[in-house]
């Protein structure tokens, strides 16, 4: 699954970025989509794969395990959201109000993945609080502390 992953992400890429397709709004936000793809992939069920062989450092480096974490949330939510924005895109775009066809914009795909990806990076913020190694040696697990400052 990790190898069809990163191979359909990277044909999105290779078709997505032909000269007549960049200017499009629709082609971003697949685009954008895709290289998120490749980092939660990269992040995400690659590093469930080393666990397996107890080779994942990020269940015994405390930084690993809070970057790793929030980074695979904060890209799977932005790639199902890309998806989201380039349907709404689509819809835009074939509306046969001029009002709607103009917010259908390249500028405006670029402020609204911004925008997004601050929002989202804000919301996994306080995995960098919560989230610690917990356990004893060999059985180290990265997970949120139970605290009132977590919520738990």
């Amino acid at each position: 699954m990790i190898i069809l992953g990163l191979v359909g992400s990277l044909f999105i890429i290779l078709v997505f970025h032909q000269p007549k397709l960049r200017s499009n709004p629709c082609s971003f936000y697949l685009i954008t989509s895709a290289y998120i793809n490749i980092v939660w992939i990269m992040t995400s069920p690659l590093s469930r794969m080393l666990a397996t062989f107890q080779l994942d450092l990020s269940e015994s480096i405390s930084i690993l395990c809070k970057i790793r974490r929030s980074v695979a949330y904060t890209c799977s939510s932005l790639s199902m959201i890309s998806i989201a924005f380039a349907t709404v895109d689509r819809f835009l775009i074939s509306s046969p109000k001029i009002e709607y066809r103009r917010l259908s914009s390249l500028r405006n795909a670029h402020r609204l993945i911004t925008i997004t990806a601050f929002i989202y990076c804000l919301i996994f913020a306080d995995m960098f609080y919560c989230l610690d190694i917990v356990g004893l040696f060999p059985s180290l697990t990265c997970t949120i502390n139970t605290t009132r400052g977590c919520g738990l």
